[in-house]
């Protein structure tokens, strides 16, 4: 049945990987702060068209370490995600799905833990305490670390994007360290995939979305330079502090509930990439 959908921070790479797959079937209404149906600052207020079935909000801020980075995450990943909810109650929406990030799991004592994955879970919190207190459907996708086609994934992947870029060169891939650190990516379409299907089924509740089998950095290296078939070596900087692991206890319920496992392997996800550059689109 054809929905009524709200994308809310259009502009990101993943709303623009998921929103082509959401309007086979569905009316789409994208709200954000450029070039989009309907001007949307979350950090200050939202206003949501009547007549909306699905609320779908893609809206990150991913912080740093001054203040003002601080506390515009906080405005935008749980003040927003609060505004958001409220919107839609005043609004009649039948279902809030909120894009998270699998950072909200992180632990205090990892090295990765940061304003963002404090946010990110606070975010959830409050829009979970929200919900349920308001009788509002809501589902929460939590991605790993998310890759795609285009270079528009590359600011938040830029070493993943960097091997890429030198496998395509020929030139040496260096890594720092001796550990070969652990990472889970998630290919934008597939993870476009599952949110259409969530959307359509109406599946509630918090969710981690990752690929079934982590890889380490050399394996990423490899694959690209296979594909790119340009030569090149893979090559470990002993001398260079080692890059710590970043992964999570798997958690797979999300395929299948929505009966549809992640299609796209590291390998077929680089060979896009490839097929995407040599489309003139870089």
């Amino acid at each position: 049945m054809s929905k009524s959908i709200f994308i809310i921070g259009a502009n990101s790479a993943l709303a623009k990987a998921a929103v082509p797959v959401l309007a086979k079937d569905n009316t789409i209404t994208t709200a954000g702060k450029k070039d989009c149906d309907v001007y949307c600052d979350i950090t200050e207020s939202v206003s949501i068209p009547k007549g909306i079935d699905t609320v779908i909000s893609f809206a990150a801020a991913f912080g740093g370490d001054s203040d003002e980075e601080i506390i515009n995450a906080e405005r935008t990943n749980v003040l927003g995600i609060l505004n958001i909810c409220v919107a839609a109650k005043k609004a009649g929406v039948k279902h809030i799905i909120n894009i998270s990030s699998i950072f909200a799991l992180l632990d205090k004592k990892s090295p990765y833990y940061s304003i963002y994955a404090l946010t990110k879970k606070q975010g959830d919190e409050v829009a979970e305490l929200y919900c349920q207190v308001n009788k509002i459907p809501l589902t929460i996708i939590r991605p790993a670390q998310i890759y795609g086609d285009s270079d528009s994934f590359a600011n938040h992947q830029p070493f993943f994007y960097s091997m890429i870029d030198k496998a395509q060169n020929g030139e040496d891939i260096s890594i720092y360290g001796k550990n070969d650190a652990l990472r889970n990516y998630i290919h934008s379409a597939d993870l476009a995939e599952v949110i259409n299907r969530v959307t359509t089924e109406r599946i509630e509740g918090v969710y981690s979305c990752m690929f079934p089998s982590d890889v380490t950095y050399s394996q990423v290296a490899h694959a690209a330079q296979e594909v790119f078939n340009k030569g090149g070596q893979i090559i470990f900087l002993k001398d260079k502090p080692d890059i710590p692991d970043n992964i999570f206890t798997k958690d797979l319920t999300i395929y299948e509930k929505v009966n549809y496992p992640p299609q796209i392997s590291l390998e077929e996800g680089i060979k896009r990439i490839k097929e995407y550059r040599q489309g003139g689109s870089k």
